[in-house]
């Protein structure tokens, strides 16, 4: 016989709204080589204004990356909707010193979502 508990901490997956607030914007990250790169990011938001799900685009349809986006962005959305913060997935993602007291940059275009979704995080 198999028992089945549930994980301590567990919440509940809620559908979100079919019609929900969304903001999309610009995120770069720091590829190895020091250059920046550019996607596209969406949040979308539940009924009380946290967010729930991302979209990651930027990648060429079809792509091992555009794989790689689509991927993360589920994984980091079931997260979010399970009551993870953004925060707490954030903060063992590479980043890279600029120099001179300036911020560090991302490493992945994961990490700069991660940081883009804590920047629309509330506070509960």
């Amino acid at each position: 016989m198999t028992i089945i508990l549930p994980a301590v901490g567990q919440t509940r997956r809620r559908r979100l709204p079919n019609r929900r607030r969304a903001v999309t914007e610009t995120i770069r990250f720091a590829r190895g080589n020091g250059e920046a790169v550019e996607y596209s990011a969406t949040i979308g938001f539940d009924e009380v204004g946290r967010a729930k799900e991302v979209f990651l685009f930027g990648a060429k349809d079809g792509t091992d990356m555009a794989s790689v986006l689509a991927d993360a962005a589920v994984v980091i959305s079931i997260g979010l909707q399970h009551g993870i913060s953004a925060k707490a997935f954030g903060v063992s993602v590479s980043r890279v010193s600029q120099g001179d007291g300036l911020p560090t940059m991302l490493r992945s275009i994961i990490g700069a979502a991660l940081d883009f979704l804590g920047r629309w995080e509330c506070e509960s």
